[in-house]
């Protein structure tokens, strides 16, 4: 009940004009229908409809002026309270149901940002533990179905026991009116065996609901990996086992989705027995004591709304509890917390940055039994250009990523010009940094806009110029529209040499005082590791460069390298000094063969 509490206060009450013009409307329609319809029948149909030999109907006694009018007066009078009553009934609804869409949008709107913007703020260790196909799901489908309770279940939990409470309400009248009070008491057994399949479907529907999700985001997990890695698939002729593994995830999904449709679909017709038992003894005992078909078809259309609108509420109520699992699965994201916040009074950097990097005796595991950096305690100057060696697993691109911050050290610190990094907020440590990775990921636009990505406002000739000093105008003129051409998402369509001079161009528009490159040509072949090795140098010229080597041709031009083995720094020093020095870096070059 906390989390529903937590959903109500944070997008309920920002529209809470809105949901009380919901309510006021399903207010309306619910007694419109649950008492005007009731009383309709009782008082104005014997009017319409006069028994020869009957005395005066109820409604002329109640209102004595009424005696008064001529038959065609009073006729009229009559029909037009008919149209009356299901004018008010059908405005309100069609009012309810408009409004109700359009706070169901305005929420669903807010709980999508909520989640989205707390994903971009959740550490990169959040997203390297889950599935982006499950993230995906919570962000679309998850916040649909939340949206769903907060609105139109919301709006029917209150105007269908509304209407019923009404319906009840003039059923009691109607049978203390007709002395058949006694009725009601009998009545509240049907009640009760109509409440009772709403409680208990309801805690099944929940359990059932959360499965299903969890499934929903197995089957976009699936999808994505799958289409993301096509090449690999054709490569391996994995297809067939690619649809095998697929099949299993759709049938699990399908088989906990039949189970909460069973439950689902269940309390309709236990509902509709229920009713039929309650009307039907309504039929017997107004035979058998005399009630006039006026009266039972007043009382039996009040309990009929009474039912119907007990049914309606069920069935909210049994969407509400599977809607249950996807709320569940979205405070799953909100509610993680974020175990690298920005600092309450943040500091500033003494511009311009320099770009000295210290690191203080610092230690890192993203296990805390199993550290991957042990007492790492070194400075870089600014300016230095700085190579990362070591085996596989040695600790370098770690120790490079705590740079940014993407990870909390464990133990000690990691300072820029002489300020911790967690002393100022993440955007402000990050305008600072420039990043190419191994892969060159691109967005879905132009290279245009790919290239501008590294600065906020970048000039046009800020853009041509970053263009030109990575070399990405070589192949400008091979593109359909040059440097506006379309890319797809990944940068589909350019090879992975053009990708990673787009990355590198981005770099030189930043134009950051702190460079790191993480293996930036271990995936390309010789040739355009050559051509792009040379836009690398240019970029790495002045500033505080990082590179994590894979191969040593990528830092020939380093002033310093650093060998780790086992999460500590076991060399440090110029290649001539390290080559005579250090057995594993000798190990490490000779393999290489490089001459």
């Amino acid at each position: 009940m906390k989390t529903i509490f937590y959903f109500l206060k944070r997008f309920l009450v920002p529209h809470l004009p809105i949901f009380c013009m919901v309510l006021l409307t399903g207010m309306i329609a619910a007694a419109a229908s649950g008492v005007g319809v009731p009383l309709m029948v009782k008082y104005v149909f014997p009017v319409v409809f006069p028994q020869t030999g009957e005395e005066v109907p109820e409604l002329l006694q109640h209102v004595p002026s009424l005696r008064d009018l001529s038959r065609e007066t009073l006729l009229l009078l009559a029909c037009a309270t008919m149209p009356a009553v299901f004018v008010v009934r059908g405005i309100a609804m069609w009012l309810n149901a408009v409004l109700v869409n359009v706070l169901g949008i305005r929420i669903l709107e807010t709980i999508r940002m909520d989640a989205f913007r707390r994903v971009q703020a959740l550490p990169i260790a959040f997203m390297e533990s889950r599935r982006k196909g499950d993230i995906i799901s919570r962000i679309l489908a998850d916040t649909a179905n939340v949206q769903h309770i907060l609105t139109s279940v919301a709006n029917d939990l209150v105007k269908q026991p509304v209407t019923a409470l009404c319906a009840l309400s003039a059923f009691v009248y109607l049978l203390v009116v007709s002395g058949q009070g006694l009725l009601f008491f009998v009545n509240l057994v049907f009640i009760g065996l109509a409440a009772w399949p709403i409680m208990v479907f309801g805690k099944r529907i929940s359990s059932k609901s959360h499965r299903s999700q969890q499934g929903l985001g197995e089957l976009n997990t699936a999808v994505q990996q799958n289409l993301e890695n096509q090449r690999e698939v054709r490569a391996y002729a994995m297809e067939e086992r690619e649809i095998a593994e697929f099949r299993d995830v759709s049938n699990r999904f399908c088989t906990n989705y039949v189970k909460l449709v069973k439950y689902q679909k269940a309390l309709v017709p236990v509902m509709e027995v229920v009713t039929a038992l309650a009307l039907s003894f309504l039929l017997v005992r107004g035979r058998l004591y005399g009630m006039n078909f006026t009266d039972f078809i007043a009382i039996a259309g009040s309990l009929f709304f009474a039912f119907d609108s007990m049914k309606r509420a069920g069935s909210a109520w049994n969407r509400f509890n599977e809607a249950q699992g996807s709320l569940k699965r979205l405070t799953e994201v909100l509610y993680e917390p974020n175990t690298i916040p920005d600092p309450e009074n943040p500091k500033q950097f003494t511009l311009p940055v320099r770009g000295e990097i210290r690191f203080r005796n610092v230690s890192f595991g993203y296990d805390p039994e199993k550290p991957v950096l042990r007492n790492v305690d070194l400075t870089i100057p600014a300016g230095q250009i700085v190579g990362l060696v070591g085996p596989s697993g040695a600790g370098k691109t770690t120790f490079a990523t705590l740079i940014p911050r993407f990870y909390e050290v464990t133990k000690g610190s990691v300072e820029i010009d002489g300020v911790d990094v967690r002393d100022v907020t993440a955007h402000h440590l990050r305008e600072h940094l420039a990043l190419v990775g191994q892969q060159a990921l691109l967005f879905a636009g132009t290279i245009r806009e790919n290239i501008a990505l590294g600065k906020d406002g970048a000039s046009e000739e800020e853009i041509l110029a970053a263009a030109d000093s990575a070399a990405v105008s070589k192949f400008l003129s091979s593109q359909p529209k040059g440097i506006d051409t379309e890319l797809a998402q990944g940068g589909e369509g350019l090879s992975g040499g053009q990708r990673q001079r787009v990355a590198i161009a981005r770099a030189f528009v930043k134009d950051a005082p702190i460079l790191i490159l993480d293996e930036a040509t271990a995936s390309l072949d010789a040739e355009s590791e050559r051509e792009i090795q040379e836009e690398l140098d240019k970029l790495a010229q002045g500033r505080t460069t990082l590179i994590v080597a894979h191969r040593f041709s990528t830092i020939r031009n380093a002033h310093r390298i650093l060998v780790f083995d086992g999460g500590r720094i076991v060399g440090d020093g110029p290649h001539e000094e390290l080559y005579a020095n250090c057995p594993l870096y000798k190990e490490l070059y000779d393999r290489q063969g490089i001459q």
